[in-house]
């Protein structure tokens, strides 16, 4: 039988569209087959690099100190090399006159301070970096870089991500082998940035409960025709486990785009760690500033929500800065008029029955703006303690922690509630060289006197920023070289609640950045916090597990998809998420209604 022409070219036709078919179905299969071996053979495994920074700066000031009169110049001059005043308003300032304390203070250390090359000459300050930031010399080979072995993770965390460095292969494969496995689950990426799928992560969540699971990286260069040269490298195992013990799902938290100043207009975000993507808690209409937040229960849909507010628009109005409750209970908020000449409030603490706030109070703040990123200096030219009693809508200066002579700040209950802890420096110091110590006073004896707390005060060092655990077995503060706000130097100490024994650094802590506002979950298990050891520049939240001696696993990083050029600053873990429509907070907290006149209440009552 002969084929007709026409038969023949449909035939071929067929013949071609199913080896097309063929090859759709194929094709993927032959490519997943291909980039598989691509990691077929012997592996080169890359040891374990520790990270080496690069040297600081130094500086060298003869040549500049010699051409001008550092006694004879005029420190409120715009040409003099320190100057307080210009005509670009080199220090900003906050709420009052603190610009002139600020000018002070600088102008009596010129005059204490001859010589030229003290850290403490404040004629200099503006120009040698207050920073201790280095930056990691970039790794020699393959090394993960998140998450660090040894990591501990939160159940109800979203799937994390890997990060590496690899300085010479453009394809990886990601492997992870769980606890029991002897073959690993493979995947490959052309990325040095994997998020883990969801699905295996629910295995790890399930498997890898106080087991170890390991992740391994390996990595290859290619050629043009994507095949490979050289060897097949390894990053060293990074082992992770996943904890009994969960995080409060909920962290309140401000994002701010540094320099900070008295006029951004920061926002309030919720962020579910079960989940990707945070929502606004409270916008802030590019019209407010928004700070210190703090909630009065670490349930978060139940107490009061207590804000400092400051309206940037409302020309005109009689109260720009005021102090925010918001009752979550009754769903009712209210701004308040304290019987003060100065209103600016904060850094506030709840006390454990939510009914007093204790906050800082007659405070004068000033900004100076940095020259470079990380060498802004922020401080407080006054500052006292004071109580707000919200069921007698009544205030007062507390004995013993409203000295004039002194900087009051931070303060924080004791968890029975009858001691007060704070930070108190003397006043006149510059920004850069306040140091602060923390001291505890009793609320209950007549004519209280604050006492040191031996591992937290004395010590050369800066102490701030106090938080007991919930559980009340832990207190935990803040430690810088000097000053308190935007400190490069800050790191996270731990102390035994009853204050006793020697303070000792968390192990997370970075020597090299800052790690600074912090907050304890419910269950007094987990620390989050806002750490720049990425850069230098942003500050980023990361997690911590606190065992039950007291010590902290690697941090891990609240797993972002785009990483914001902002910093996230004072975190607030909630176990539930907070009964409250951004709505109704934001009406209750806004300028124009009128606020609430708290009186002053007078020693002599109770």
């Amino acid at each position: 039988m002969t084929l007709s022409r026409s038969s023949k070219i449909y035939g071929i036709a067929a013949i071609a569209a199913l080896l097309l078919i063929g090859g759709v179905f194929c094709w993927p299969a032959l490519q997943s087959a291909n980039i598989k071996a691509l990691f077929d053979g012997p592996v080169e495994l890359c040891p374990r690099e520790a990270p080496v920074y690069y040297p600081r700066g130094t500086y060298q000031f003869d040549k500049y100190l010699s051409s001008h009169d550092s006694m004879g110049m005029d420190a409120n001059s715009s040409a003099a090399k320190f100057a307080t005043k210009s005509n670009q308003q080199e220090i900003s300032y906050v709420d009052g006159g603190a610009r002139d304390e600020v000018e002070a203070a600088m102008r009596k250390h010129a005059q204490s301070n001859h010589d030229a090359n003290d850290e403490n000459n404040p004629a200099l300050s503006r120009l040698r970096s207050p920073s201790v930031y280095k930056d990691r010399e970039p790794y020699h080979s393959l090394q993960i870089t998140a998450p660090e072995d040894g990591s501990l993770f939160p159940p109800n965390l979203c799937a994390p991500f890997v990060e590496w460095e690899d300085p010479r292969n453009d394809f990886w494969e990601a492997s992870i082998r769980l606890p029991g496995e002897e073959k690993p689950l493979l995947f490959q990426t052309d990325k040095k940035r994997w998020r883990i799928p969801s699905a295996v992560w629910e295995r790890l969540r399930r498997e890898a409960v106080e087991q170890d699971a390991v992740i391994q990286i390996k990595g290859v260069q290619r050629d043009k025709s994507d095949r490979r040269i050289g060897s097949i490298q390894a990053s060293p195992e990074a082992h992770i486990r996943i904890s009994k013990d969960a995080a409060d799902n909920f962290i309140v938290y401000r994002l701010v785009a540094p320099p900070f100043s008295s006029f951004k207009t920061p926002d309030l975000y919720l962020r579910d760690i079960r989940q990707d993507e945070p929502r606004i808690f409270l916008s802030s209409r590019r019209q407010y500033c928004l700070n210190c937040h703090t909630f009065s229960s670490k349930q978060g849909n139940s107490g009061k929500l207590a804000l400092q507010v400051r309206s940037l628009v409302a020309s005109g109005q009689k109260l720009p800065v005021y102090l925010a409750i918001f009752d979550i209970d009754k769903k009712i908020g209210f701004k308040s008029q304290l019987p003060f000449e100065i209103q600016m409030t904060t850094f506030m603490a709840w006390s454990p029955d939510g009914e007093k706030l204790a906050y800082s109070a007659n405070q004068r703040v000033a900004a100076l703006k940095p020259i470079v990123f990380e060498t802004q200096l922020a401080g407080m030219a006054t500052s006292d303690i004071a109580i707000y009693d919200l069921q007698k809508n009544d205030t007062y200066l507390l004995p013993g922690a409203s000295d004039p002579n002194l900087l009051e700040i931070y303060p924080q209950w004791t968890p029975d509630g009858k001691r007060l802890i704070f930070s108190r420096s003397p006043v006149g110091n510059h920004p850069a060289h306040i140091l602060y110590d923390l001291y505890i006073l009793d609320l209950e004896g007549e004519n209280p006197t604050p006492q040191p707390i031996a591992g937290a005060s004395n010590n050369g060092r800066s102490n701030y920023f106090p938080h007991f655990s919930p559980d009340g077995k832990w207190f935990s503060f803040d430690q810088c070289d000097g000053g308190d706000l935007i400190r490069s130097s800050s790191d996270i100490y731990l102390l035994p609640a009853d204050l006793q024994g020697e303070a000792h650094r968390l192990e997370f802590n970075t020597p090299y950045a800052a790690d600074s506002w912090h907050s304890w979950s419910s269950n007094s298990r987990w620390l989050v916090f806002a750490s720049k050891r990425e850069g230098g520049v942003y500050a980023y939240l990361y997690m911590s597990h606190i065992d039950e001696n007291g010590h902290a696993s690697p941090a891990i990083p609240l797993p972002l998809i785009d990483k914001p050029q902002s910093s996230f600053n004072i975190p607030e873990f909630a176990a539930n998420e907070p009964d409250i429509q951004e709505n109704e907070l934001f009406e209750s907290i806004r300028v124009e209604p009128q606020p609430r006149l708290v009186q002053l209440r007078h020693l002599d009552q109770s």
